[in-house]
């Protein structure tokens, strides 16, 4: 339960700090845990692959900022 706990966390995180994530990494994908970006990357594999070097074996977000807004799309 402890992992769905962090997710939830991560989740919210990532709203309250959307605006600031647009900003910094407009047109990136990005990968969160544990409140904080672990990953970025122009494509989800090498958001994720920074992400396994900070986190191995880690559950983590992975999100594609927007270049032309300030949407955020994603999924796990």
């Amino acid at each position: 339960m402890k992992e769905a706990n962090y997710m939830t966390s991560d989740f919210a995180w990532l709203t309250e700090h959307e605006r600031e994530l647009f900003e910094r990494y407009r047109g990136k994908w990005v990968a969160i845990w544990q409140e904080r970006v672990i990953g970025v990357g122009e494509t989800a594999t090498e958001a994720a692959e920074q992400a396994e070097t900070v986190a191995p074996g880690e559950n983590f977000i992975l999100h594609a900022i927007d270049s032309e807004t300030d949407t955020i799309y994603g999924g796990l």
